[in-house]
């Protein structure tokens, strides 16, 4: 996987939160409240599918669990987010990255616990050059969710166009390690090893 497609990976987020939308909130939760069962329990799930990811056997087990993983990290996204993210998808289809990082800056403004907020933003953030805030946009993405390899493979792909060939490799490494079924993900290694350190003598 050599590239990511924010339009594709924002049309599946869309497609998956329809379902487990919750009702609107009129304010978001403090930082300092204590997380509520429901939201442990979301964790205690999602850890449990990241384990089962990093040990998966083929690549069709694979993409069933990043699948329920996607749902799980999207689910806590209200209606009134969902809307700013939709139209930053048709944004970014009509390459408007600087509208659509907008939009996601909105929707980031309701809900800024939310890592694939922040992991979005930075996609329209590097479709519109701006490497710098698109990998400070993932670290933040990192710090809440930092077993998300598809944040890691984003930060790959922005270490890359900054030019940092090390930093993609040691992203890349991650998301060998989170994601080890992820179609083309060896190839993708070799191609990142030669680029930071060069054929080797």
């Amino acid at each position: 996987m050599n590239r990511i497609s924010p339009f594709a990976a924002l049309v599946f987020l869309l497609t998956a939160t329809a379902a487990h939308a919750e009702p609107a909130a009129t304010k978001a939760a403090p930082a300092t409240t204590p997380a509520s069962p429901q939201k442990l329990s979301v964790e205690t799930k999602k850890a449990g599918l990241v384990a089962q990811l990093a040990a998966s056997k083929n690549p069709t087990e694979a993409a069933l669990i990043r699948g329920q993983l996607e749902e799980l990290r999207t689910q806590s996204i209200r209606p009134a987010t969902r809307l700013l993210m939709r139209r930053a998808a048709r944004e970014l289809s009509s390459e408007k990255p600087g509208e659509a990082v907008e939009d996601f800056g909105a929707a980031l403004s309701l809900q800024n616990d939310v890592a694939v907020l922040w992991r979005l933003r930075a996609q329209g953030r590097l479709m519109g050059g701006d490497t710098s805030g698109a990998i400070s946009d993932l670290g933040v993405a990192l710090q809440h969710d930092g077993n998300d390899a598809v944040s890691w493979q984003l930060l790959t792909a922005a270490e890359d166009a900054a030019g940092d060939g090390q930093a993609a490799l040691k992203a890349w490494q991650r998301v060998m390690e989170l994601d080890p079924q992820l179609p083309g993900a060896a190839k993708k290694f070799e191609k990142l090893q030669l680029k930071a350190f060069g054929r080797p003598t």
